[in-house]
């Protein structure tokens, strides 16, 4: 897992990454998968269910996006957009192929938030939207915010909601950026205005012996491994 301390805050952002997802067909672990989360973790890498253990039980401020057994805990994968402690499915991945895959997140009003997961850019139609109408909710920061790629950050089901495949092209934005900027963004990195001024997190080519940030403006973001270190994919 990579994970970033102190992220920029919940809303507004936009994350771009790119995804090669292997098909699980026999395992004795829950097919519980994470690509990436914003949300709370657990500081002491010990067993437990952070994620929900914070607020009295109902965590505010925080949303991921991967495939999701259906049914839980070993059904068919589905790609996921999670918000609200629900998980809003998609259609099943198609395994073995890379996915450019883009999640925005924005705040509307001072009760009105939206989250699109784009699972499969550039064809916009392949998106789950999910409109949260809550006063309250991703107005409480929750006590230990983090980003996180291919685990989760609360460390409870066995193989620790670990990614199956490979993971890279990471571009993540503290702030929305239209689908047109995004589109400008996916192709060329910082080729937009907004681009230029938002982007917090770059690395196209992330290996294990470099996942420095590589935007090469203002403060550099780079994250940390938890475990061990992944292995380096090989392949065409």
């Amino acid at each position: 897992m990579l994970y970033w301390d102190n992220p920029f805050p919940i809303y507004d952002a936009t994350y771009v990454f790119r995804v090669l997802p292997y098909a699980k067909v026999t395992e004795s672990n829950p097919r519980y998968w994470t690509t990436f989360f914003w949300g709370n973790t657990d500081n002491n890498d010990s067993s437990g269910d952070t994620l929900f253990s914070w607020n009295n039980g109902r965590p505010d401020s925080y949303y991921g996006a991967h495939p999701y057994p259906n049914p839980p805990t070993m059904g068919d994968q589905k790609w996921e957009c999670s918000v609200e402690s629900y998980d809003f499915l998609g259609p099943t991945p198609d395994w073995g192929r890379w996915h450019t895959q883009v999640f925005r997140a924005w705040r509307e009003s001072s009760s009105v938030t939206w989250h699109e997961f784009y699972y499969d850019w550039p064809d916009t139609s392949k998106v789950i939207v999910r409109k949260t109408e809550d006063p309250n909710w991703g107005k409480t920061n929750p006590p230990i915010p983090r980003i996180t790629m291919g685990q989760s950050a609360w460390l409870t089901y066995a193989g620790n909601e670990e990614f199956k495949g490979v993971i890279r092209g990471l571009q993540f934005y503290s702030g929305l950026l239209s689908l047109s900027e995004a589109a400008s963004e996916v192709t060329t990195p910082m080729s937009t205005t907004k681009g230029q001024s938002l982007i917090w997190y770059l690395n196209l080519n992330p290996r294990p012996s470099d996942t420095t940030d590589k935007k090469g403006v203002g403060t550099a973001h780079n994250p940390k491994w938890r475990g061990t270190t992944a292995t380096e994919w090989v392949g065409p």
